[in-house]
């Protein structure tokens, strides 16, 4: 009894597949065939019904291809306009599930490694990938196309972070890229870094530990600062990665220098307290390494805080704020690797950029009138020299400049600031 409910359930789950438009056009017909006339079908009904549901779609298709052609449409064309109407009605009808089944019978589909090698399939695999996150076959296939050495095509940041084989090979691809990409192509470049990085906490963690290495090994300025920018990018998000930062960098082994550092960096606002501390450690014979307040978000802070017309620095303090900006542009280190320690190259050079920047601040900050500061235009050019101080300068003249009263008080032919 079991046998024949068995054998009438086959025979009409076949049925209903050869009921199918055109089913005998499937790969799996054969096989259908074979479990029929195995489980005691007729051979009369599964003609009929192969004949009946038989549309010619596909032939048709063909027929009317051939028909283009010869009215003069290009062969390539008729090509592309089948292809994009089949990609919309995949990309419409698509089912994961479905999708997902053609494993089943083991091994990959032979149909799957030939879409993989045409540009505009590929396009549509990316498509799908990133509207079916969760779908085995796509996730497979952009592995597949991965491994083929097609990483270079994927742009969209959710394909390539389903899967870190995947991400892997992208990141590199974009660093590589980033790296060596010409002027006018560096900010495209930098900007697809950058999204990918910062994709999410596992991305970004992921990027920066591999930008640390990177560095590290290379020494390469370049590659700090596409680190740097991905940095600047997550904290434009809102994200506090100022801990991140410090780790890959070396900061958390210096815990006296790390302190402050760690706190100003993340609260982007400087304080006494913690300057004088920095002060202290990095007037000692005992300096941790300059880079550690190299950092640009570190250097920015100081320059605004010396240059900003409103600030309200303390007169007290401000040797230390300048003693500390002087320090991180004109220290250099020997012996890095073993010593980790900074050695002052060139105590003169300290000595003339501190001079420079406190004479700088004198004329910029403490100058009452247009009067004044033209009499010390030219005292103010010797300075420039250090482009430290030329940083501060045009920070300072930013500042006035955007001053919404600026140009209603400063009636002069060419304001001073411009000159």
């Amino acid at each position: 009894m079991d046998a024949e409910n068995e054998d009438e359930q086959v025979q009409k789950q076949c049925v209903q597949l050869f009921s199918s438009t055109d089913f005998i056009m499937e790969s799996k017909v054969f096989d259908t065939i074979k479990d029929y006339f195995r489980h005691g079908g007729a051979p009369d009904q599964v003609i009929e019904l192969l004949s009946e549901n038989y549309m010619a779609i596909a032939q048709t298709a063909t027929l009317m291809a051939d028909w283009l052609i010869l009215t003069g449409v290009e062969p390539a064309d008729v090509v592309n306009m089948i292809v994009q109407h089949l990609q919309t009605l995949i990309e419409k009808h698509f089912e994961p599930k479905k999708a997902d089944s053609i494993f089943e019978a083991g091994g990959v589909p032979s149909w799957l490694t030939d879409m993989t090698e045409h540009m505009n399939w590929r396009s549509m695999i990316y498509k799908l990938a990133e509207e079916y996150p969760n779908c085995l076959m796509l996730n497979f296939t952009i592995k597949l196309l991965v491994d083929s050495g097609h990483e270079d095509e994927i742009t969209s940041v959710p394909v390539a972070a389903q899967q870190v084989e995947v991400f892997t090979k992208v990141l590199m691809t974009t660093i590589q890229r980033t790296i060596d990409s010409e002027p006018d192509d560096w900010q495209r470049n930098i900007q697809e870094l950058v999204q990918l990085a910062c994709h999410s906490e596992h991305t970004y963690l992921y990027a920066q530990s591999v930008l640390a290495s990177l560095a590290n090994d290379a020494k390469s300025m370049i590659v700090r600062r596409i680190s740097e920018e991905i940095e600047l990018h997550a904290k434009a998000k809102g994200h506090n990665v100022t801990d991140i930062t410090l780790t890959f960098d070396g900061t958390t082994a210096y815990p006296k220098a790390y302190q402050p550092l760690c706190t100003m960096l993340s609260k982007k606002v400087l304080n006494p307290a913690d300057i004088t501390t920095l002060y202290k450690i990095y007037q000692s014979n005992d300096a941790p390494p300059v880079d550690l307040i190299r950092k640009p978000a570190f250097i920015e802070l100081l320059i605004t805080q010396l240059f900003d017309p409103d600030s309200t620095l303390n007169p007290e303090h401000r040797p230390k704020y300048i003693a500390l900006l002087a320090y991180a542009c004109s220290v250099a280190e020997t012996n890095k690797k073993s010593s980790r320690k900074s050695t002052i190259n060139s105590k003169e050079e300290l000595s003339q950029t501190t001079i420079a920047l406190e004479k700088a601040h004198e004329i910029c900050i403490s100058s009452k009138s247009t009067v004044d500061l033209i009499s010390d235009l030219n005292e103010l050019y010797k300075c420039l020299r250090f482009p430290i101080v030329a940083a501060c300068v045009l920070r300072w003249i930013e500042f006035r400049i955007f001053d919404q009263s600026y140009f209603k008080l400063d009636q002069g032919t060419t304001p001073v600031h411009l000159i």
